[in-house]
């Protein structure tokens, strides 16, 4: 009933988590066969996708002047921010230099910020945010670009390999956040057919 029925946003969170459902299982099937060392493109490029929807949401459920319109101007620089590093990296290779490492650091820390402002100003609208559907979407948001920001510092160095677990202890939390949200919306448009029936 959520995807059949849901919002535009709501449709794309689907895919969105979809993709990434995708980009796992793509990755795993490399590592069984022995193509590991093109998992570094996958993760990449499912960066960008993430980073595209992220500040997609927050650009359409942001309020502040100041904050929209640095949303609007990201959701336009992000794509040509990525194909710009990884051109850099095609025609300049550098031994350390890993494209996925600025990328992630700059919409991580970036997003979380937005993502901060649009929480902010649910929790100044509403009396309650703990019913509000987006609240957990954003809040997730909100902790997995704020947390995996300090793992994104370490990334392809030996303290990152140590660390990792700890990006997956916050993917799993930041998915019950979600899942949270996705209940509260169907918990909603429940109860809206109920009342649309009676």
């Amino acid at each position: 009933m959520t995807l059949k029925k849901g919002s535009r946003e709501i449709r794309l969170f689907f895919l969105f988590l979809f993709i990434g459902l995708l980009a796992d299982l793509t990755m795993y099937v490399f590592n069984q066969i022995g193509l590991g060392d093109k998992n570094k493109f996958v993760y990449n490029f499912y960066s960008l996708i993430e980073a595209l929807f992220f500040i997609y949401l927050i650009k359409t459920y942001v309020k502040n002047v100041k904050a929209e319109g640095l949303a609007n101007t990201l959701f336009i620089f992000t794509p040509i921010f990525w194909v710009s590093l990884q051109v850099l990296r095609w025609f300049f290779p550098i031994q350390q230099y890993y494209p996925g490492l600025v990328f992630d650091l700059y919409y991580e820390i970036s997003f979380s910020f937005l993502a901060g402002i649009v929480l902010l100003e649910m929790v100044e609208k509403y009396d309650s945010v703990s019913d509000k559907p987006m609240f957990w979407i954003f809040l997730g948001i909100f902790f997995y670009c704020f947390c995996t920001f300090f793992i994104a510092t370490f990334l392809n160095t030996e303290l990152s390999k140590n660390l990792w677990f700890l990006h997956n202890v916050f993917n799993i939390i930041t998915y019950g956040f979600y899942t949270v949200g996705l209940w509260k919306y169907y918990k909603t448009q429940k109860l809206n057919l109920i009342k649309k029936e009676t």
